[in-house]
């Protein structure tokens, strides 16, 4: 028996396929590139999310639409100079520079920048930390949007033994072992922090993620959000992919994650 709620899901439903029609059709969701992707900040005094509306939460869900390395290096201390803020050096790969105000030669695993110890000293303490800030981008649909947003994992989230690595290395074999082929975009994954203390003293916030399930294209609620899904990863390849160099070149310094990896 089909109940009240159903059937005004089922009216929404069809109404929003109406509307959609008048407009020329399911084409997908055009991606602005003339501004950056809205970004989703982890808070580094408390293991919380701050949303782009400036909401914070402790967990989120979505899909991991695409994810890339990216370093920069910035010669000015956070919190000086002139306000700019870009970086002096930028990698969007993590393997060679391609942006910034005065770039190296590269290639980023040989930068003296890109070396443990190689941050300035604070507090006349001898420094663990790189000067060159290694970060992994990972451009997410949360769940009810409509449009990706982009969350910046800083190094204290990047170790061998923290989730976010283990993650992107397994889930090819996740997304194959569930019948999807080797892509990952079709797992649905949980988002969270905990706050984890270093032996220099500092703490951060580290970045975990968890494999909720795999979208199954053989069940029509999970085929629509697979059909959802691939219309907004062509569209950011097309239009946004080429302009991430750019993003990551002209970024103002946020702060200074410094706890070694």
């Amino acid at each position: 028996m089909t109940t009240q709620i159903e059937k005004r899901s089922e009216m929404q439903l069809a109404a929003a396929s109406e509307v959609t029609e008048m407009f020329g059709g399911d084409t997908g969701i055009q991606i602005p590139i003339d501004a950056p992707l809205p970004q989703v900040k982890i808070l580094r005094e408390t293991p919380q999310f701050e949303l782009p509306a400036g909401e914070t939460v402790k967990a989120m869900e979505g899909h991991i639409l695409y994810w890339h390395n990216a370093n920069q290096y910035y010669d000015v201390p956070f919190g000086e100079g002139d306000g700019t803020g870009a970086p002096k050096c930028a990698s969007s790969d993590g393997i060679r520079p391609d942006g910034g105000t005065d770039p190296e030669p590269g290639p980023c695993a040989t930068c003296p920048f890109n070396e443990f110890g190689s941050a300035p000293a604070k507090d006349g303490e001898e420094s663990r930390a790189k000067a060159c800030g290694n970060t992994i981008r990972l451009y997410l649909l949360l769940d009810g949007d409509v449009l990706p947003c982009v969350l910046k994992a800083p190094p204290s989230s990047l170790g061998k033994k923290e989730s976010l690595m283990r993650w992107l290395t397994n889930a090819p074999n996740v997304a194959a072992k569930a019948g999807v082929g080797t892509k990952y975009q079709p797992i649905r994954v949980r988002f969270s922090l905990h706050r984890k203390d270093f032996t220099s003293g500092m703490s951060a916030s580290v970045l975990d993620l968890e494999t909720i399930r795999v979208l199954d294209p053989n069940d029509d609620i999970d085929k629509g959000q697979l059909i959802q899904l691939s219309k907004l990863y062509k569209s950011f390849m097309d239009r946004y992919l080429g302009r991430i160099a750019q993003d990551v070149a002209s970024e103002k310094q946020e702060t200074q994650d410094e706890i070694p990896i």
